[in-house]
């Protein structure tokens, strides 16, 4: 199960059904801390996680060795979920930078008032995330520990940015056959090109789209070998998450 609909679905019950389970590259269990050392720790976490693949914290359960991995044993819970939440919500936004965007926490409690909070912090591409609040570090979570970062990490880090990722997808439509091209990836795709090339019987669709010639991503030329190309300027983007169509190819006349 991806791991923010694992977060936006945890129940108390599910919770407790962690027992002996061990914690994980996406998973830390921590107890609550002293208010004074609460900032410091969570800093320690969203620079973990955002630096690695993302991942949630859930307080108020206890962790410890068994058989040299780390398990849950119990599930004491925190006194105040709600206003632990709250007050982690307060220190997100000043305990990292740069800050991390898309870090919630969420409060669980039972009929008693027990109860326990989750946090997820995504992964992130604009990284490397320094833990502040005293720390001033930068940490990667690696197995089930929060390591600070070597020199090597961190500037590999900085040169890494979020790429785009476009993947093309053919949907037919009686004698049709549209593309659709769509950015995978967490980057934008900027000033995309396309070159595309059919076998007979099929043909550019010189409709275009919507059957009046328009295109998402122009049409500019045909070669002598039959394929033909669409593309633009930087002024079009396709950012994550989102998709062009192209008229694609049919069974008709050729119009070139």
């Amino acid at each position: 199960m991806e791991l923010q609909v694992w977060f936006e679905t945890l129940t108390v019950e599910r919770l407790e059904s962690l027992i002996g389970q061990p914690e994980s590259q996406v998973m830390d269990c921590k107890l609550t801390p002293e208010p004074a050392k609460l900032g410091a720790l969570l800093a320690k976490i969203i620079s973990g996680f955002a630096n690695a693949e993302g991942g949630v914290c859930l307080w108020g359960i206890d962790a410890r060795k068994k058989n040299e991995l780390d398990c849950v044993v119990a599930l004491p819970g925190v006194p105040d979920p709600p206003k632990l939440a709250s007050r982690l919500d307060e220190l997100t936004a000043q305990c990292v930078s740069p800050g991390v965007h898309g870090v919630t926490h969420r409060s669980l409690v039972r009929p008693d008032g027990i109860g326990f909070v989750a946090t997820y912090v995504p992964s992130s591409d604009l990284g490397p995330h320094m833990a502040r609040a005293g720390e001033d570090r930068y940490y990667q979570r690696i197995g089930q520990s929060f390591l600070r970062m070597e020199h090597f990490q961190i500037a590999d880090m900085f040169g890494r940015r979020a790429r785009p990722s476009l993947s093309l997808e053919p949907i037919a439509q009686g004698t049709e056959v549209r593309l659709r091209i769509s950015n995978v990836g967490r980057g934008s795709a900027q000033a995309p090109f396309v070159r595309l090339k059919v076998n007979g019987p099929f043909h550019r669709n010189q409709y275009g789209v919507d059957g009046n010639y328009n295109e998402h991503l122009p049409y500019k030329y045909t070669d002598r070998d039959g394929s033909w190309v669409h593309a633009t300027g930087a002024d079009v983007v396709i950012h994550p998450g989102t998709s062009l169509l192209l008229g694609g190819a049919w069974l008709g006349h050729s119009y070139q």
